[in-house]
């Protein structure tokens, strides 16, 4: 009688021990993800450093789990710490392939209004927070309002790392960095 029960009580706790956890992400909120106003096959123009009008196609607009590591390291096999993934997110990408420039520009929002931005002329990936105050700036004659501001300058020289304005009506409006811009055409 003892042996048929402890098999059976040994089988019934490896069973549950072979039982994944299931996995609970953050909801995103419809509010958060339109906050990047773009859609897929949207075309957005966008002036550059030389007076180039350059035409950004929305490629990619998906939702799916995120975590701060496949964020940064989406390709990256050599990652020593792989978070999980603990929210949903939104990521939309725009791509200009023109003879001028094969230019990305991505954008990722989380729970909470935080938006991660990524240029390819950037070296480091901006991460602001959309809950924080905004700006009225005017760029190029025409005036913006409800924009959020993110600049760095160099502590050492002073140079301009990267400036960039963005607004959850409009989009991105301008960035800049030491070499390079873009801004919006209105």
């Amino acid at each position: 009688m003892k042996k048929p029960l402890l098999f059976c009580i040994a089988l019934v706790a490896l069973m549950a021990s072979c039982v994944e956890e299931p996995t609970i992400y953050l909801r995103l909120p419809d509010e958060d993800a339109a906050s990047i106003p773009y859609q897929m096959d949207d075309t957005i123009k966008m002036c550059n450093q030389d007076g180039d009008t350059l035409s950004f196609i929305v490629t990619y607009d998906e939702t799916k789990p995120f975590s701060e590591d496949y964020w940064g390291y989406p390709n990256d096999a050599k990652m020593s710490i792989i978070r999980q993934p603990w929210c949903y997110a939104r990521t939309v990408l725009l791509h200009c392939n023109s003879d001028i420039t094969d230019s990305r520009l991505m954008f990722t929002v989380i729970p909470d209004k935080y938006l991660y931005f990524e240029w390819n002329y950037e070296l480091a990936i901006a991460e602001i927070n959309l809950n924080s105050p905004t700006e009225t700036v005017e760029v190029n004659g025409v005036t913006y309002e409800n924009v959020h501001v993110d600049s760095y300058y160099d502590p050492q020289t002073g140079d301009l790392w990267h400036l960039w304005y963005y607004s959850e009506e409009v989009g991105l409006i301008a960035v800049k960095n030491k070499n390079h811009s873009l801004t919006l055409v209105p």
